[in-house]
Parts: C-alpha cells; sequence; structure tokens
C-alpha cells in the first residue's frame, strides 16, 4: 500500500469516528435535554471516539511533514 492510500485509510477511519463521536455526543445532550438518563454506549464512545480521531488526525499532519522533508520525494 502507498504512503498517499495509508494516509486516505487512515483519514477515513478518523473521520468516521469523529463522526460517530459527535452523533453520539449530540445524542447524549439531547437526552440530557430532555430529562432522560444517557445509555452508558453513547455517554463512552465520545469520550472514546473522539481523542481516537483526533491522535490519527495528528499522525497523518506528522506523517505528511516527515515525507516532506525527505528529499527527493517530491521532486517530478
Amino acid at each position: 500500500m502507498s504512503a498517499k492510500r495509508a494516509d486516505t485509510a487512515i483519514v477515513v477511519v478518523a473521520v468516521a469516528a469523529a463522526v460517530i463521536g459527535a452523533a453520539a455526543l449530540i445524542g447524549v445532550l439531547g437526552q440530557a435535554w430532555m430529562g432522560y438518563t444517557p445509555s452508558h454506549l453513547l455517554t463512552y464512545l465520545p469520550m472514546i471516539l473522539l481523542p481516537i480521531a483526533f491522535a490519527l488526525l495528528a499522525a497523518v499532519v506528522i506523517r505528511s511533514a516527515l515525507r516532506r522533508r525527505q528529499p527527493g520525494v517530491n521532486e517530478s
């Protein structure tokens, strides 16, 4: 797998994790606003998925910066 394909896969996973985490957070806030007790799953999903998504996106940025520093990689 090439570096660009790997980065694309990492970004897709990170965005999916961020969207699911954000939707779960909105669900928790909506249930709390309506006076219900949020489920444990909806409570834990944002706490787990949003930091994972942030770390994955940071890893892609670091990989891209390191790739740009390598001599001869972007010369065509």
